[in-house]
This record gives C-alpha cells, structure tokens and sequence, in this order.
C-alpha cells in the first residue's frame, strides 16, 4: 500500500479545499514582515497562500512526488500573478538536518508537519534546527491536531470527498490507533468506475506521531523557545476543551 504522500492527487482530493488555517499564516507573515521558511510544505496549498500576501518562501519538501505537485501548482497560479512565481523557491530537504546559510523572520510547520517525526531524538532535532535558522526577533508557528480518536477500524464513507474525484467514486478511511506509541495510521482507500464497468482501486496510508498539548510546549522550550504560546483555535482563541487543534506560536 502507498503512502498517502507518495499519490499526492489523492493527498489533494482530500485536503486541498481545508482553508481554516490559511488566515492564521498569513497573519504571521505580515506581521513578521520578512522571509519564510516553510517546513513540509506538501502539495503547496499553504506556501501558496503565503506567497499571496507578498512573503518569500523557502518551500522545504522531501517527497518529490509531492513537491513536483507544489511546483505545478505554483506556476498554474503565476500564470495569472507572474509575481508569485518570484517570492517562492522549492527545496528537498530534512528538517532535522537543515542548514542553510539564512535565516528567517518566519518558520511554519502547518498542518500537522511535526506529527510525522516519530521519535523524540526526531523531533528534539528539528526543533533546534528550526530555532537556529530563526533571524532576530523571529517566530516559529506550527499546528497539531487534538487526539480524539472513534472505534478503531470502523470503515467511514466519505461522500462529499469521493464526489469530487467523479461520478462512480467511493472514497473510504479508518483508523487504527497506538495509544502506547501515540502514533494513529489512517487509511484511505478509493474505488471508482471505469469505462467498461469494474472498479479500480487505490489505496494510501497516513502514518502520525501526535502531540499532547504540554508536551510539544516542553519540546519548544528545550529546544531554546522562551515564549511559547498555544491556541485553541486558528482565531487566537485560548484552549478549550472543545478545541480541535492547538497552534502554536515560539519566540526565543
């Protein structure tokens, strides 16, 4: 089975419209007014966004697949802002080794990119390499979700996902769940019609290490964040219990 990453068109038909986020970066990016780095940037959907608002991105991806997507996404849109085109640049790289000769008004880790460092020499690493490629006066923002996690295994239908890969399409997700590991494997599997009446089937798999909230507040501040602050919401709003994501912004 693939990785879900490594058939980013499906990665898309599934998360390319969420936008609950996107007002978030963009703030930051205005707000900080200088360069950013982009940590497991994807298909593009939040580097885009950034370049949008005037910021120049340093787009990290390690994924090829996803990253050759990110860049056609980037030139379908400069052919109406040819500008855009200018403010972005593509990178492959590791956020746990990084080093390059900048350093950044902004670093964001959006959508969850942090969940896919499994252990915690991982994560320790690339959070002090984020900290040193930070400029002066300088802010990391990230997000995770909130672990809530239904019956394991439990097959869900996703109809308004599969309506939009065609007519004839059934796009289905379950979960199992590590609770010792704190790691949750999604899978999604989608089945559609072809011309002469049998199904074709594609499937993927999501493998993430998730957060509890204090302790990537901890991680943050081992790795030399002195001001570390967590939201329960994209708004700014404080942490609730009803939160579904915490985001955070880290300042040294």
């Amino acid at each position: 089975m693939n990785d879900l990453y490594d058939t980013p068109w499906l990665y898309d038909l599934q998360h390319d419209g969420y936008r609950d986020d996107l007002a978030f970066y963009r703030r930051l990016a205005e707000d900080q007014g200088g360069p950013v780095l982009e940590l497991g940037a994807g298909t593009g959907r939040v580097t885009l966004a950034l370049a949008e608002v005037g910021a120049s991105v340093v787009a990290l991806e390690p994924n090829v697949a996803m990253r050759e997507r990110a860049a056609a996404r980037l030139a379908a849109a400069a052919q109406r802002r040819p500008a855009l085109a200018e403010r972005v640049r593509f990178i492959d790289g590791d956020a746990r080794t990084l080093a390059l000769d900048e350093r950044f008004a902004l670093i964001v880790a959006a959508f969850n990119t942090l969940m896919h460092l499994e252990r915690m020499i991982d994560q320790d690493a690339a959070l002090r390499r984020v900290r040193e490629h930070l400029a002066p006066g300088g802010a990391f923002a990230c997000d995770v979700f909130v672990p809530r996690f239904g019956p394991p295994g439990v097959v869900r239908a996703e109809p308004a996902w599969a309506a939009l890969a065609g007519p004839g399409a059934d796009l289905f997700t379950w979960q199992h769940h590590d609770p010792v590991a704190q790691v949750v494997v999604s899978h999604h599997r989608l089945d559609r019609l072809d011309s002469g009446g049998g199904v074709t089937r594609q499937a993927a798999t999501l493998r993430q290490r998730y957060y509890q909230r204090l302790e990537l507040e901890r991680a943050l501040r081992a790795a030399g964040f002195s001001d570390v602050r967590c939201y329960g919401d994209f708004e700014r709003g404080p942490v609730r219990a009803g939160s579904d994501v915490w985001a955070f912004v880290a300042r040294g």
